[in-house]
């Protein structure tokens, strides 16, 4: 790792010389790779006092991007950014480049050279603190491109690509919240253990319904203009004049809904359902018997991700309805969530361990992430967020 520090003295009345503020800059490599021409700077800060640094610092680089901008907030000392320079878009960035960075009139600079594209260069991960020492189960972006998750404790927690996570919401509540919906104009549905269901502008998330002892949620789907929400009981509610409406589905718990032109679809540890009015259900024949976790629709139809009713509870993707569903093989792992990228072609799927790629129809590919997680949200590009772990989250930035 290259990593040069500067110090600087200042005098202090009767005292002697004094350290002033030290900053730290480095990258994981001097000479970073190609194939998307990224690397992360990573920055730590000490102040006067000893102390973790605060503030911000400013950052410099004469070509190249820096992609969240050119400030980085330090966060108990500490921040990064990610840097991009392709010497196809522009030639100066085939040469060594000095990126400088400035805090507290401390100036700092290091020189990084970027390669030529590498086809084999491996996927770049940046865990991401997320400052709650909580597992979180859902995410989605909302049209301002912020994400909003939610997980144990009550927690609702804004992430800007930008900047980085944010203050949580005030919801005054200690339940695990599991499910999440973002509409058009940003508004949030959000349900959860004990029966919790909010609604509302982040600021401002009411309960939708105040009846309690109701089962616990895990899903939510929003159907010809309806609100449903799927339990761990086996039941679908519809929200009707402030209240909740049950109908039973399977004793066993349902993990996922989805809209799928005019049925209701619903997947759980007992099999795949439909429904045309969310009141009569009936089985999907769904190709092999498995714990469905997830579902999405995209122009192909709808999609289902699960694990097999085997001991040894193989990942399988499958894709319908109708005769002609396909499967697809996923590597091996317990899956946790799927994800899809820009277009039908480029999946995600997440596993306790590790995230996974399939694009164009090849061969799944190991992104060789540091952790797996319970949901992922693609930001642009190659750009993914995976959260789940108690504390982080993981950003893909090459």
């Amino acid at each position: 790792m290259r990593r040069l520090t500067l110090f600087a003295l200042v005098g202090s009345a009767g005292c002697g010389p004094a350290l002033a503020p030290e900053l730290t800059i480095s990258t994981a490599q001097s000479t970073f790779d190609g194939r998307t021409q990224r690397a992360i700077v990573e920055f730590s800060a000490i102040d006067e006092h000893g102390a973790e640094g605060s503030g911000t610092i400013s950052v410099f680089a004469p070509v190249g991007e820096l992609v969240e901008g050119a400030t980085v907030t330090l966060v108990s000392g500490r921040g990064s950014v990610t840097y991009r320079c392709n010497p196809l878009e522009d030639a100066a960035c085939a040469g060594p480049i000095r990126l400088g960075a400035s805090w507290r009139g401390v100036d700092r600079s290091l020189i990084v050279r970027v390669t030529p594209s590498d086809p084999s260069a491996k996927p770049l991960w940046r865990a991401v603190p997320t400052l709650q020492p909580v597992t979180l189960y859902a995410a989605a972006m909302a049209p301002d491109h912020t994400i909003w998750a939610v997980g144990e404790r009550g927690v609702v927690l804004p992430y800007v690509p930008s900047t980085g996570w944010g203050t949580p919401v005030a919801t005054q509540l200690t339940s695990t919240l599991r499910a999440l919906l973002v509409s058009d104009d940003g508004q949030l549905t959000i349900a959860g253990d004990d029966g919790v269901l909010l609604q509302g502008a982040p600021g401002s998330l009411a309960p939708l319904t105040h009846s309690m002892g109701r089962p616990s949620f895990t899903a939510l789907a929003r159907h010809q203009g309806r609100l449903y929400a799927a339990t761990a009981t086996g039941e679908v509610c519809l929200y009707d004049v402030n209240d909740l409406v049950p109908v039973a589905v399977t004793p066993q718990p349902l993990n996922s809904l989805a809209s799928l032109s005019s049925k209701l679809i619903a997947a759980g540890d007992d099999g795949l359902f439909e429904s045309s009015d969310g009141e009569h259900w009936s089985s999907m024949a769904a190709p092999v018997l498995a714990r469905w976790m997830a579902t999405h629709v995209d122009a192909d139809g709808l999609w289902a991700l699960g694990r097999r009713s085997t001991g040894a509870g193989d990942a399988i993707l499958v894709r319908g309805p109708g005769p002609d569903w396909r499967s697809t093989s996923l590597p091996t792992g317990e899956v946790e969530a799927m994800a899809w990228g820009i277009g039908t072609a480029d999946r995600y799927v997440a596993t306790k361990t590790s995230v996974f790629r399939q694009q164009l129809g090849a061969e799944w590919q190991d992104l060789e992430a540091p952790a797996g997680g319970k949901a992922i949200v693609v930001i642009s590009g190659l750009s993914v967020l995976v959260v789940g772990p108690p504390g982080i989250s993981l950003l893909r930035v090459r």
